[in-house]
C-alpha cells in the first residue's frame, strides 16, 4: 500500500493571512520530508461566471499569480479543479495507478480550507470507500480558527474521529503508526 498525501489548494491566492502563511510553512516542511510515496497537490481555479462569482460574489483565484501553488511545496502530481472537490472518476483512477492498480484503503489529506475543500474532498474519499486521514495540524481556513474548528467538528461527525489526526508528522514511522491504529 502506497502512502499518498493530497495537499489541498496551497495556492498563493489562499496564502494571504499570517495564520495561512504559518500553515504554508508546515505544509512545505511535510511535503519536503520524503515521508509519503506520492504527493498530489490540488489547485482551485475560479473563473468569471462561475458559481463562486455569481452566488458568493467571490472573485479570487482567477489570475495565474493567485492560482499558482506556493513556492517550495513538493509534489508529484497536480490536479486542477473548479469546484470544492477533486474526487472524480479520473482522480480515483489516478489513485489506483499510484497504488499498483488497487484502490487505496486510506489517503492522507491536508491543506486549505478545512471547512470547505478539505471537508469536501475527505467526505468524497470516504464515500468512495477510502478512509481519509486528515492531518488536522496541517489544515487551516482563511475564515480563521472558528471556520477551521467548524470543519473539524463536521468531519468528526461525517467521517468519524479516527479520520482526524492531530500532531506533527516527523518521519515515515509516524504515518505507519497512524495507519496501524486505524486498521478495519
Amino acid at each position: 500500500m502506497k502512502s499518498i498525501l493530497v495537499v489541498v489548494d496551497m495556492q498563493n491566492g489562499f496564502n494571504r493571512y499570517d495564520h495561512m502563511k504559518k500553515l504554508a510553512d508546515r505544509v512545505i516542511k511535510i511535503t519536503n520530508s520524503n515521508i509519503f510515496d506520492c504527493i498530489i497537490a490540488t489547485r482551485f481555479i475560479n473563473y468569471e461566471g462561475s458559481q463562486y462569482t455569481k452566488f458568493l460574489n467571490w472573485h479570487r483565484l482567477i489570475d495565474q499569480k493567485d492560482i499558482d501553488l506556493i513556492s517550495n511545496i513538493k509534489y508529484d502530481k497536480v490536479v486542477d479543479k473548479n469546484v470544492y472537490t477533486c474526487v472524480t472518476p479520473e482522480f480515483i483512477n489516478m489513485l489506483k495507478d499510484i497504488n499498483d492498480q488497487e484502490l487505496p484503503t486510506h489517503v492522507f489529506v491536508c491543506g486549505a480550507d478545512t471547512d470547505c475543500c478539505v471537508l469536501k474532498i475527505a467526505t468524497d474519499l470516504f464515500e468512495q470507500s477510502i478512509m481519509p486521514i486528515v492531518l488536522t495540524d496541517y489544515c487551516l481556513s482563511n475564515g480563521g480558527e472558528e471556520s477551521h474548528k467548524a470543519g473539524i467538528l463536521a468531519m468528526s461527525r461525517l467521517l468519524g474521529k479516527k479520520s482526524l489526526v492531530p500532531g506533527e508528522i516527523l518521519e515515515k514511522s509516524d504515518i505507519e503508526n497512524i495507519i496501524e491504529q486505524r486498521q478495519y
